[in-house]
C-alpha cells in the first residue's frame, strides 16, 4: 500500500518539468490544478470523519470515569455509552441543533481489537419512542434499532470490518460497521410531565453499549441518572468559566490549518471504509502522503483546505441547505444514508451532525419566511396547520413531531421567557395548545403575544435572526414521499 501511494504521489510531478524555455511549466500547473481540485473534494468527503474522530478525545477525558462532560453532555470511556437524566440544556454551546424531545445518550466504539455489546430494552411501554443510532466514522447511519424498527429487547454484537468469530448464543444478532470507529447514540422520548420523564429515564437506562469483555448473563442497568450527578471538565475548563462564557473551550473539531495531519490520523485508525467511500479514501490517502512528503505541495494543500472550509461554512446554513420540500421548507432527501452525497454529508456535519436515517426521522429546516426574507425575532410570524391536518407520524411506534427554535448559529434560545424552546406533540398531548375547530396556529416572535390564545401557542424567538427545524419522528409515507406539506411561515403585515 505504501509503495502504491508513493507511485501516485510521484505522478503529481511532471517527468520533465525543467524543459528549456519553461516548456514544462504548463504540465506542472496542470498537475497542481488537479491536486488542488481533488484536495477540495477530499475536504468535503472527509470533513465528517475528521470531526467524528476528533470527538473520540472523549475516551481520554472519560477514561475510567462515569459522569457528564462539562456537566451538560453525555460522556463515556471507550466502548461505553453515557447518558443524560434530562433534556440537553438549552444554554449549552457545544452541540449544534440538538432536539428538545428526547433524553440523549452517546458513546464511541473502538472496534480495532474487540467487539462491543449493544443492549436494547426489554421493559418498554407500548408506543414509547426509543432508538439507538449507530454510525460509521463518516456519519453514515449503518444501523438503526428502536421502536420505529420494531427491534426486540436483548443484546446485539457490534463488530468492526476485520472481526471474525461466532456470535454468543444469548445475542439476537450481529451489527457490523465498515470502519473501526463507530458512534452509538441512544435516545428516549420524554414529554414534559414528571411521569413521562421518569419513563424516559427508565427506558434509557436499559439501552447502550459496553465492551464484550464485560458481558455477563442478563440485562444490565447503565446507571445514567446517577452518573449525571458528576461533572467532568477538560483540563483548563471550569464550571465558572462556562457560566461566564458558554463558548469557553468549545472545540473546533475540524481545523483547516491541521486538516491533512488530522485526516491522516483518522485514515490510519480506519484503514477500511464502506464500499461507497473506499474510492475517495484511496484518493485521500494519496493526498495525505503528498502533504507529508512534498513541501511545495504541502502549501498548496493547506491553502486548498482553507478555501474549502470557507466555502463549506458559507453554504452550510439553514437558509441554504437542502431541497425544496414545499411552503418554504428545505430537506435533504437522503439524510443519514449519504452514499456518494459527500457534499450533503459535509453540510449536515456542520449544521446537524449525526442526523438520523430519514426513515427514522425527517428533518425540515428554514431560515426565511414566505417572502424569502430572513427570519428575525423583531417580526411576528404564524404557522397554521389546516383543520385536522397535523403531521402524520406513526404514534403506535412512538412517532412524534416538533418545531424547534434556534438562533442564527443553530443553538437553542436559552432565555426563552416561557421556557419553551420547541412546540409539538408534547404540548398537544399535555393539552397546552389552543386548537380551534381542528385548526392549530403557532405564533413565533420575540415579544409575547397579547392575546391569551396566541400566548398559549407561542414559540419565543431570540431578539434577532433565527432559524427553525421541524422533526418528524417515525414519519408515515405521506411525509417520506413529500406528499404532506408543512405550513408556511407567514410574517404579520400589521
Amino acid at each position: 500500500m505504501a509503495s502504491d501511494l508513493m507511485d501516485i504521489v510521484r505522478g503529481f510531478t511532471p517527468a520533465h518539468a525543467d524543459l528549456a524555455r519553461s516548456a514544462g511549466i504548463p504540465a506542472l500547473l496542470a498537475d497542481e490544478d488537479y491536486v488542488e481540485a481533488m484536495a477540495r473534494v477530499v475536504y468535503y468527503w472527509a470533513y465528517p470523519g475528521v470531526d467524528t474522530f476528533g470527538r473520540t478525545s472523549m475516551w481520554e477525558l472519560m477514561d475510567g470515569k462515569a459522569g457528564l462532560q462539562l456537566g451538560i453532555l453525555p460522556g463515556a470511556p471507550k466502548n461505553f455509552t453515557g447518558g443524560l437524566a434530562d433534556y440537553l440544556s438549552p444554554a449549552q454551546r457545544w452541540v449544534v441543533s440538538p432536539n428538545n424531545d428526547t433524553i440523549y445518550g452517546a458513546g464511541f466504539a473502538d472496534l480495532t481489537e474487540d467487539a462491543a455489546v449493544i443492549q436494547t430494552p426489554t421493559d418498554v411501554a407500548a408506543g414509547h419512542y426509543w432508538t439507538i443510532q449507530i454510525v460509521d466514522v463518516l456519519t453514515n447511519v449503518v444501523h438503526r434499532l428502536g421502536s420505529a424498527s420494531g427491534t426486540p429487547g436483548g443484546k446485539f454484537l457490534l463488530v468492526g470490518p476485520g472481526w471474525s468469530g461466532n456470535v454468543p448464543a444469548e445475542f439476537r444478532g450481529l451489527l457490523r460497521v465498515p470502519t473501526n470507529v463507530a458512534g452509538v447514540f441512544p435516545r428516549s422520548y420524554a414529554a414534559h410531565s414528571e411521569e413521562s420523564q421518569r419513563q424516559a429515564r427508565a427506558v434509557l437506562d436499559q439501552i447502550g453499549m459496553y465492551p464484550l469483555a464485560e458481558n455477563r448473563p442478563g440485562q444490565r442497568s447503565f446507571g445514567y441518572e446517577d452518573a449525571a450527578k458528576t461533572a467532568i471538565f477538560p483540563p483548563g475548563i471550569t464550571a465558572e468559566m462556562l457560566a461566564a462564557d458558554p463558548d469557553a473551550g468549545r472545540p473546533q473539531w475540524v481545523k483547516p490549518e491541521s486538516f491533512w495531519s488530522d485526516l491522516g490520523r483518522m485514515l490510519d485508525f480506519n484503514p477500511r471504509m464502506s464500499d461507497a467511500d473506499t474510492p475517495m479514501a484511496d484518493q485521500a490517502r494519496a493526498l495525505v502522503a503528498l502533504h507529508r512528503s512534498d513541501t511545495a505541495y504541502r502549501a498548496l494543500l493547506d491553502h486548498a483546505a482553507l478555501r474549502a472550509d470557507v466555502a463549506l461554512h458559507q453554504a452550510a446554513t439553514y437558509t441554504q441547505v437542502g431541497q425544496d420540500a414545499g411552503n418554504g421548507w428545505q430537506r435533504q432527501p437522503g439524510a443519514g444514508r449519504w452514499r456518494s452525497d459527500w457534499f450533503g454529508r459535509a453540510l449536515a456535519a456542520v449544521i446537524y451532525i449525526y442526523v438520523n436515517d430519514f426513515h427514522e426521522a425527517v428533518y425540515l429546516i428554514r431560515g426565511t419566511d414566505s417572502d424569502g426574507s430572513l427570519l428575525n425575532g423583531r417580526e411576528h410570524y404564524t404557522m397554521t396547520f389546516a383543520r385536522n391536518d397535523l403531521p402524520p407520524v406513526d404514534r403506535s411506534r412512538g412517532g412524534f413531531w416538533s418545531l424547534t427554535m434556534y438562533d442564527k448559529d443553530a443553538f437553542m434560545f436559552p432565555d426563552a421567557p416561557s421556557g419553551r424552546v420547541n412546540i409539538g406533540t408534547v404540548d398537544l398531548d399535555a393539552g397546552d395548545l389552543e386548537i380551534h375547530d381542528g385548526t392549530l396556529t403557532l405564533y413565533l416572535s420575540h415579544d409575547e403575544p397579547d392575546d391569551p390564545a396566541a400566548r398559549a401557542n407561542w414559540l419565543p424567538a431570540p431578539d434577532g435572526q433565527f432559524c427553525l427545524i421541524i422533526r418528524a419522528y417515525v414519519p408515515t409515507s405521506a411525509i417520506l414521499d413529500n406528499v404532506y406539506r408543512f405550513p408556511d411561515v407567514i410574517r404579520s403585515r400589521q
